[in-house]
């Protein structure tokens, strides 16, 4: 008897403290964020505003597409600057009766015959330019391939996951729509062929690619006892709309060309990331490699499930890989504060059976911190080369 009123006594005084220490916790706040690149208190503004270098034709192929009232026209683009695009009408390059493109017409033609097309001089507003290429609805998306990135969210390693959206244009609006939003700035490979499993030195097309990441999705979605595995990032990443640049680009030497790449991303005007792709862990034919090896798994989506876009003849022509993001994004980890909080209402809640319950806190705290993004903020990317991405965010 005496022993269990010891036991007795010492759970209740447990409680108290586990109480008390959830008190003190709830009225405690997580210290704001910080990130190198706030630090830095860049602003993008004036001239960068509207221009980009394009790569000379001995580098690099840059191609854009504008509509007329006859349809589609394909330009290969020699200047971006103050909001105009200039260049070379190549369309009439295509066969007859296909659609202006840049996949198809390399398909078509060659690098050399591309770049020696004479046609008519082209002057355009950058407004007017439209979705470069026509891609497909299934993507393949790389995680954790930017040490900082990763160590800011705590991955250990890369992954692969299938993200189910198509690519959409530069200046797309990107609604909130309840999401926890997030930025995420990411150099796009697209397949100018099929891919197939072992292919090397594969060619591929560039553009500057957006990943809006509903970060609530994610934390409850996620496999916490494997977050490598991609569980939780596939839908997570397939809410929001996808915006690609205006450019698409086709270097001469692609391994050695998209290693001197410098992509930044704004926030209203202020300096979030700054992503170099020659920092990335696994280089475009690892990712590939890797894409091949998961091909025949199943990635848990919703309700559903979904497989990364790789049919018999491999990786479709015109599918996005894209490359990961690096550090600088709005998401942080749930905190040790956070975690103690949600576990304690967990099983203060009695619904023991749904253990996602535990990021609830930090998910509240990141939504009253209005950290993410908001309605009424733009985000704007920027690279040499590839052009930029200016999507309004809206409710």
């Amino acid at each position: 008897m005496r022993v269990r009123k010891i036991i007795g006594a010492a759970l209740g005084g447990l409680l108290v403290l586990t109480f008390l220490a959830w008190f003190y916790a709830i009225s405690q706040k997580e210290p704001p964020a910080t990130s190198r690149y706030l630090e830095m208190n860049e602003r993008i503004e004036g001239a960068r505003l509207g221009a980009v270098a394009v790569a000379p034709a001995s580098e690099a192929l840059t191609f854009a597409r504008y509509r007329t009232p006859q349809g589609l026209r394909l330009v290969r683009v020699e200047r971006y600057e103050n909001g105009q695009v200039t260049g070379v009408d190549i369309s009439a390059l295509q066969k007859p009766g296909s659609v202006p493109d840049p996949i198809t017409l390399w398909s078509q033609s060659s690098y050399e015959a591309i770049a020696s097309q004479a046609g008519p001089a082209v002057s355009l507003d950058a407004a007017q330019l439209v979705l470069p290429f026509d891609g497909t609805e299934a993507q393949i998306a790389m995680g954790g391939t930017y040490r900082e990135h990763a160590k800011e969210t705590t991955l250990e390693k890369p992954f692969v996951f299938p993200k189910l959206r198509p690519a959409q244009p530069w200046n797309a609006p990107v609604p909130v729509a309840g999401a926890l939003l997030d930025y995420e700035i990411e150099l796009g490979f697209v397949a100018l062929r099929p891919v197939a499993q072992g292919a090397s030195k594969e060619s591929y097309g560039l553009v500057l690619a957006s990943d809006y990441t509903d970060r609530a999705v994610m934390l409850r979605e996620i496999d916490l006892s494997d977050t490598h595995s991609g569980e939780g990032f596939s839908r997570a990443k397939s809410l929001a709309p996808m915006p690609v640049g205006a450019l698409f680009v086709v270097p001469s030497d692609l391994r050695s060309f998209y290693k001197k790449l410098d992509m930044r991303l704004y926030v209203n005007g202020r300096l979030r990331q700054i992503a170099l792709p020659k920092d990335l862990t696994w280089d475009i034919d690892q990712m590939v490699q890797e894409s091949f090896s998961r091909r025949n798994r199943l990635y848990r989506y919703g309700e559903g499930q979904a497989r990364l876009p790789i049919g018999e003849q491999g990786i479709p022509a015109r599918t996005l890989v894209l490359s990961g993001t690096t550090d600088g994004v709005a998401f942080r980890p749930p905190s040790g504060r956070q975690l103690f909080i949600g576990v304690v209402e967990w099983l203060a809640s009695l619904r023991w059976a749904n253990p996602r319950l535990v990021v609830e806190r930090s998910l509240t705290e990141a939504r009253n911190d209005k950290t993410h993004l908001q309605p009424g903020d733009t985000v704007l990317m920027r690279a040499d080369y590839l052009g930029f991405l200016a999507n309004p965010i809206v409710p």
